[in-house]
């Protein structure tokens, strides 16, 4: 099975991982600076909040993205699934994420 950024079925390792949640960032970080630096402009007076817009869009996918390589990541450490769960608590969220990042893989 060919391994894609928007499957979640499969495993990944402790580096595939990282390495992927720093690219997601890195493509949100980057669109997010081309849109404000090419649509965020005063014209006559008005503001566009176009540029602000696109970033938002672009990091909701590398959001989902980044779920998908999260669930691969819990599959590969056998946890369940609904530990995805807990990236909607405020604070916890990070220490889930380090935490998949640093526990070693199951055989």
């Amino acid at each position: 099975m060919k391994d894609t950024f928007i499957s979640s079925e499969g495993r990944i390792s402790r580096s595939t991982y990282i390495l992927r949640l720093i690219l997601l960032v890195a493509v949100t970080a980057v669109a997010t600076w081309l849109a404000m630096a090419y649509f965020d402009q005063w014209r006559e007076g008005h503001y566009s909040p176009l540029g602000p817009f696109v970033g938002i869009v672009v990091g909701i996918f590398c959001a989902l993205a980044g779920l998908m390589q999260f669930l691969k990541r819990l599959h590969d450490i056998d946890k369940p699934a609904y530990w995805s769960l807990l990236l909607l608590v405020p604070g916890v969220n990070v220490l889930v994420l380090l935490y998949a990042a640093v526990i070693p893989s199951k055989s």
